[in-house]
């Protein structure tokens, strides 16, 4: 509510200098040139991203999410997030089913671009969760994960206090998050060549003993404002549905009908439909054509023609203004031919591309970087072109490299003990969606790969391997050792003649005795003891050694304190 607003032509002088609204041109294929409500010159709004450098030099830009893979879509970027999405006993915040099924995210009636009819919007770590419907059954599943291994771990260890539950589940939900996304995902969209190129290979066994003290882990903006901008080229207009047979159900979910639009997931067992939908239907191939639900409908009020956004504009506009040199000066730091001509396009580009580019650009050397890396054919085995495979997996390796958390490492103040990490290793997407289910039943092994009778077949949830909890099982002796005896809680003991203990909760707490009469502890215990005490020393040698002192019968021990 606090943005304003940059959607007329003008606004960077009569809203604020730091908009910076886009122009639709003569002849666009969708958009009028002029605003057909109020006559005006048509635009789209844009807002500069706000800079953050410490020092004299050129604009560097402010993340708000943290750069580390440490699930902060999950947990929130900072610990006032954090604390905000906690809930009681360990678990995460939700939302009791209104009807029935498991629970949901927290709702909010304050989300800042809520347009459900109720009002409300689901929130969690990352302010984008209520987007659109595929992305909050993501983080509905995520959530759902956390509050079922803390569950897990209770069960396991049950003396765990509130706050020991909460961070070991955290621990574990990042570990996962950490190893799907380099097991399963990065594989999938660089190919295996490009994996092991970039080294982002995880290890079978044994930790990770590369982490650099001194590498930076930030996020660079040619992969924020550009490169990992891939997935916008695979969304689907409809989010599709299905039942516990993988069945269609219909309608499904358009698009544009579900931007900030929540009140559709209150529905029994939508969240189940939406993720059978999401692993059993095909993406849209990564290339230069979008869906016209982001390109001509993005964040649209229906009731007002043309109130949509271009997402394609607004990504060539960022990298703009984070200030990305062209596609161009990334082949050649790719270690691709430098263009000098648009024939030298040909070997990444297809030459129908490079005909329309030709139309766009005056120069080779003008092409912005995304759309220039999203018409490059594919690399053998992944989605993305060389360029971009460059980008991405030098972005991976410095978040693995420079990560002192990585889930891997080997420090042994922060290590998984190996049998821990042997349980993470079988991590797949596919189990965490499984047992987070409203109704369990099969799924496909490899969740990122389409169903298949023969290469991925579907196979009951329960048959997949599942992390056992019992390896964070803490071997907890109730009691304390006291001169070698074992004792209960609430006994005392004497380690030595002039000290007493007592087993408490907090561990053993002892104290010195006063002693008012020497002759009796010299009949309680041997001379050598006594001597051996520097407290019984202190109080008594001169009797030992055959002085007089005056005895009061009985020990009186002083108020107690912790040695």
């Amino acid at each position: 509510e606090s943005i304003p607003s940059c959607r007329p032509c003008d606004s960077p002088r009569t809203v604020h200098p730091e908009c910076n609204p886009i122009p639709i041109p003569a002849g666009d294929h969708y958009y009028p040139e002029i605003n057909v409500t109020s006559g005006e010159r048509l635009c789209f709004p844009f807002m500069r991203s706000l800079p953050g450098q410490q020092s004299l030099g050129p604009r560097e830009q402010i993340n708000q999410n943290t750069a580390f893979l440490d699930a902060s879509q999950i947990y929130g970027e900072n610990s006032c997030v954090c604390t905000k999405l906690k809930g009681f006993a360990g678990r995460m915040n939700s939302t009791q089913h209104p009807i029935r099924g498991k629970e949901l995210l927290p709702q909010s009636p304050h989300h800042p671009e809520c347009k459900s009819p109720s009002g409300m919007c689901f929130i969690a770590g990352d302010g984008r969760a209520s987007e659109q419907p595929g992305l909050t059954a993501i983080h509905t599943t995520f959530l759902r994960e956390h509050n079922r291994i803390v569950e897990g771990l209770r069960g396991v260890n049950p003396h765990w206090n509130n706050e020991q539950l909460f961070n070991h589940a955290r621990r574990i939900v990042v570990a996962q998050n950490q190893h799907l996304t380099f097991n399963e995902f990065l594989p999938r969209i660089l190919s295996w060549n490009a994996v092991n190129l970039y080294g982002l290979k995880l290890l079978p066994q044994g930790y990770y003993k590369e982490y650099n003290p001194n590498c930076n882990p930030g996020i660079v903006s040619e992969f924020a404002a550009a490169a990992f901008r891939i997935g916008h080229s695979l969304l689907r207009p409809h989010i599709p549905r299905l039942s516990i047979n993988h069945q269609p159900i219909d309608p499904p979910l358009l698009l544009r009908d579900g931007f900030f639009k929540m009140d559709a997931l209150l529905a029994p067992g939508i969240m189940d439909e939406i993720m059978r939908g999401l692993v059993a239907t095909p993406m849209e191939t990564l290339d230069q054509f979008i869906t016209g639900e982001v390109t001509n409908h993005l964040f649209e009020d229906r009731r007002i023609p043309f109130s949509g956004i271009d997402l394609v504009s607004l990504n060539v506009q960022r990298a703009r203004d984070h200030g990305i040199p062209s596609y161009n000066n990334y082949r050649a730091l790719c270690n691709l031919k430098r263009a000098q001509t648009w024939d030298d396009l040909s070997r990444e580009i297809p030459p129908e591309v490079i005909a329309r580019f030709k139309r766009i650009y005056a120069s080779v050397d003008d092409i912005d970087l995304f759309p220039g890396g999203m018409s490059e054919r594919p690399l053998q085995g992944g989605l993305v072109g060389p360029t971009f495979a460059c980008i991405i997996g030098i972005q991976f390796r410095q978040l693995r490299k420079c990560d002192r958390f990585w889930y891997e490492t080997d420090d042994p103040n922060l290590r998984f003990t190996e049998a821990q990490l042997n349980e993470i290793r079988k991590t797949t997407l596919a189990k965490i969606i499984c047992e987070n289910m409203e109704i369990t039943g099969d799924m496909q092994r490899a969740a990122f790969d389409l169903p298949s009778n023969f290469l991925n077949p579907r196979v009951p949830c329960h048959t997949m391997p599942q992390i056992d909890l019992s390896a964070w099982r803490e071997n907890v002796v109730v009691g304390c050792q006291i001169s070698g005896r074992q004792i209960g809680v609430g006994q005392s003991a004497f380690p030595s003649p002039c000290t007493s203990c007592i087993c408490t909760n907090e561990g053993t707490q002892c104290a010195s005795l006063r002693i008012t009469d020497c002759n009796q502890l010299a009949r309680e215990w041997s001379r050598e003891a006594i001597l051996a005490d520097d407290v019984c020393s202190a109080q008594c040698g001169l009797v030992l050694q055959g002085n007089q002192a005056p005895g009061i019968p009985g020990l009186s021990p002083p108020p107690s304190r912790t040695i």
